[in-house]
Order: C-alpha cells, then structure tokens, then sequence
C-alpha cells in the first residue's frame, strides 16, 4: 500500500481530472509511452558541460503530451511511480552509459527521485545494480531530492542517503529556499549540493530581495563546502550575475533545453 496516496481532490474540476489522468497514466505505463530527456548542465568557471539532468516526458498518440507538473505528482500518489521511476533509472544509465562509449567519460547525471521510492522502492540497491550492470562509476551520479522530501520519514532516508554516500554517490537537495530545510537539516542528511529555484533566479536581476536570497544561498553554500546549481537561467544577465556571486553550475534554456540523448550527443560531443 502506498503510504503517500492522498486522498482525491474535493474540487468537481480537479475530480474529473484526476480520473482523466488515472486513464491517462495507465495507458501510458501499458503502451511505454514515456521518454527521457536532458538538460545540460555547465560549469560557471570553466564554460564546460559537467553533467546532465535526467527528465521523463510523456506523450502518447491517443491522448498527447502531458505536463511532467502534472504526470509526476500524479503517479506519486498513485503509486505508479514505483514502477515508472525503475524504467527511469534504467533508462538513464543505459544513456549514461552510451554517453560514457563516444567520449563523454566525465559527464555526470542526476537522477530525480521520491521519497516513496526510498521507503517502498528499495532505490538504493535498484540503483547499485544497474551502475554494476553497466559498469559505471558512483561517482558519475548525483540523487536529487525536494526540499519538502525530507520531511517524509526522515529517518529512513537519511540511512539511504548514507548508503549512497558510502559507495561515493553524490545527495543533492533540488528547489532549495521554497520548502523546509535548515542547516539542521543539510547537516542531518549529509547534503553535497543545493540546487537554486527557478523562482528566485527569475527575479534576481530586477528584484532586490531574490538577489540577496540567492546571494545567502551561495555564501552560505561555500561556507559549508556545498555545491551550488543555479536552474532555470533564460537570460545572460542571470548567469553574469551568478558567476559575480560565486555559483558553481548553471542549468537553463539559455544554456540548453532539456532535450534527447542523440541531440545531446550531437550539440556536446563536437564542442
């Protein structure tokens, strides 16, 4: 049973469709209609690519394209996810893997994960079985995990998180500043890296307050000897004033759109 599934929105819109997704979702998970793409990420001091974000999208020829904003909590409370995020990361590090045999040998690639696949899903070992199947370095990976995850049984995904640590895998929290953390908590769980909002990266060249916020983010990053990822950069002020500030890795359409591993490959390999 999935200790997660909340219970149906009370809202007659929301109602018709959640059940509109539940069709949706199950024939995609029947008819493999899901597919991953990635987004690069590049270095602020070097202007090299260092890694990719791993991101699934959904399209199927009967129903269309549907929202990962929308698909995604869906199959989290539904449980589906459990099964989809296994297709995920097998799907990641076979591509991590191809990349690995043109030449990227030191691209990394994060992985996004739920808190149910760490309580239900048995993530740690699903993952150390496919980095063994094709022989890829822990080191190459990243975990990354919401902000509000952490809330959800703490316990039990602070002793995976360390698990993944002991084997050289890296922990990110992504979204940070929208939800619940404290240096408590970065120390509690043992956190290499913070991802940066879209939300404060939007404003931080017009709106004083986003600017100082992720100024903080950053300073305080360093300070703790954490990584930091800037996401959602659309604009070349953004990423000047990131690089002013001291952030490691940028992550955005003006660096590159989440796109397929062959258009990846054919943008990055000729650089």
């Amino acid at each position: 049973m999935n200790a997660f599934k909340s219970l149906e929105p009370t809202n007659t819109v929301n109602i018709a469709r959640w059940h509109e997704l539940e069709q949706i979702m199950t024939h995609a998970m029947k008819n493999h209609c899901f597919n991953m793409v990635y987004q690069p990420l590049v270095s602020l001091t070097s202007g090299q690519l260092v890694g990719f974000e791993s991101l699934v999208r959904c399209e199927s020829s009967r129903y269309g394209a549907v929202g990962p904003d929308e698909f995604i909590p869906h199959v989290e409370q539904s449980g589906m996810i459990l099964d989809l995020g296994d297709w995920i990361f097998k799907q990641t590090l076979s591509d991590l893997s191809e990349m690995r045999k043109i030449g990227m040998d030191d691209i990394t690639i994060s992985l996004n994960i739920s808190p149910i696949q760490i309580i239900e899903g048995n993530v740690f070992s699903k993952v150390m079985t496919l980095l063994d199947k094709y022989q890829i370095d822990p080191a190459a990976i990243k975990v990354e995990l919401t902000e509000t995850a952490l809330i959800k049984s703490p316990q039990r995904i602070a002793k995976t998180f360390e698990h993944f640590h002991k084997e050289g895998v890296k922990i990110w929290l992504d979204d940070f500043g929208t939800g619940y953390a404290s240096l408590g908590l970065l120390r509690q769980f043992n956190i290499d890296g913070l991802k940066i909002d879209r939300s404060f990266i939007s404003g931080i060249t017009t709106n004083n307050e986003d600017f100082t916020l992720c100024s903080a983010i950053i300073a305080m990053a360093q300070r703790l000897g954490l990584e930091t990822i800037a996401e959602g950069i659309e604009h070349r002020e953004q990423l000047q004033i990131l690089e002013q500030l001291g952030c490691d890795v940028a992550q955005g359409y003006l660096l590159g759109r989440p796109s397929s591993l062959a258009n990846n490959t054919a943008t990055w390999v000729k650089m």
